[in-house]
């Protein structure tokens, strides 16, 4: 039986992911667009010549908590919690982190994107339609919606710094295939450095999880293995100082498919896009009204429709000035998942995965993410 859930829980966008950030550039001389986090600027102020920031997708407060006792190494250096980005969702936080801006600003969304003048739903990372699977002949994403990651900008301000990204393979094509190649780079790039800064993204837990829930065995084998790879890493070079964040959390989800209610989908204009726990819908003219009476009959227990209007009143989407195009990417309502459902389409997709595991919503397990700090 559906039971009705709590309501969504937004960010908190004084306290996130690009907050930290801009204590990062804030620390390296670069004036930020946006607010810093205190206790990271302390912490920062103590003039450490070397920094990594190691990003674990889908490494979220509930996650830690429900794989790691008190005891474990991740645990007794939590800094505190902050708050991802809406939608709390790897495209959209990951770059929200390497550019200390908001998802409105670079116009990183969320996984897949409206792009009007081709009338297509694209996949940023994968330059794909997310619909037909068609892998298109231009970087779209990039051409659209460049970004200039901290790492050029701390190196520009400071040619002395060296700087790196190291990103698991195939993400980047040099990258490591092993957390075990990843420590390697690591160390690599730090040997002999007199002044450093590096970012490290690995895809665990996230891809785990998305295949197999988030309490599974392998989940928490993962998890685990995190935990030494991160005391290892950190214990091996004490004079640098590590900051390990997740991107946003996770939770078990299960699918409603709208095109079932013939008279509600009747009324959409074009496939979703965004997040299947916060989808962006587009609603033929003049159906708005009568569109948002449906969807709260059959749905409204278990989502909250956020109008485009609403959505950039209350800056769901972070502040500062829109990224040319960004708005005209949103439909006419977000659909926010309450709780444990996602939303979609059948009739939208040659072919359509539905994870046992996913992020995205307006849920506090998927919007608190861990900060630790190690060599302080």
């Amino acid at each position: 039986m559906i039971t009705e859930k709590i309501e969504p829980c937004f960010p908190n966008y004084e306290e996130s992911i690009l907050n930290l950030s801009c204590s990062i550039q804030n620390y390296y001389g670069i004036k930020p667009l946006h607010k810093t986090l205190p206790q990271v600027d302390e912490i920062l102020s103590h003039n450490h010549k070397h920094v990594v920031v190691i990003l674990l997708d889908g490494l979220g407060m509930n996650i830690l908590e429900d794989n790691l006792t008190y005891r474990d190494f991740l645990n007794r250096h939590l800094l505190t919690d902050y708050s991802s980005v809406f939608p709390p969702t790897t495209a959209a936080a990951t770059t929200s982190l390497l550019t200390a801006k908001f998802p409105i600003e670079t116009g990183w969304l969320a996984w897949d994107t409206y792009f009007p003048e081709l009338d297509r739903n694209i996949i940023l990372f994968r330059n794909v339609d997310y619909n037909t699977g068609e892998e298109l002949d231009k970087p779209y994403s990039y051409l659209k919606y460049p970004v200039k990651y901290i790492t050029e900008l701390i190196h520009e301000k400071n040619p002395d710094v060296a700087t790196s990204l190291i990103q698991r393979y195939p993400i980047q094509k040099n990258g490591p295939k092993t957390l075990y190649g990843g420590r390697r780079q690591i160390y690599k790039f730090l040997k002999d450095k007199q002044s450093a800064f590096s970012y490290f993204y690995w895809d665990t837990p996230d891809r785990e999880m998305h295949a197999f829930g988030i309490d599974s065995g392998t989940v928490r084998r993962k998890v685990r293995y995190v935990n030494k790879f991160i005391k290892r890493v950190s214990k091996k070079n004490p004079d640098t100082l590590f900051i390990l964040l997740a991107d946003h959390g996770h939770v078990n989800t299960k699918y409603l498919d709208m095109s079932k209610h013939k008279e509600l989908y009747d009324l959409v204009a074009r496939p979703m896009c965004l997040e299947k726990r916060s989808a962006s819908i587009f609603v033929k003219d003049g159906k708005q009204k009568e569109f948002a009476e449906i969807f709260s009959k059959y749905y409204g227990n278990y989502f909250d429709l956020v109008s485009k209007e609403e959505a950039l009143k209350i800056k769901l989407f972070g502040e500062g000035k829109p990224c040319e195009g960004a708005i005209d990417s949103f439909g006419d309502f977000i659909a926010i998942s309450k709780g444990e459902y996602s939303i979609y389409s059948s009739t939208e997709y040659k072919k359509c995965s539905l994870y046992p595991g996913h992020h995205g919503g307006g849920t506090e397990e998927e919007r608190l993410i861990d900060v630790s700090i190690y060599n302080k």
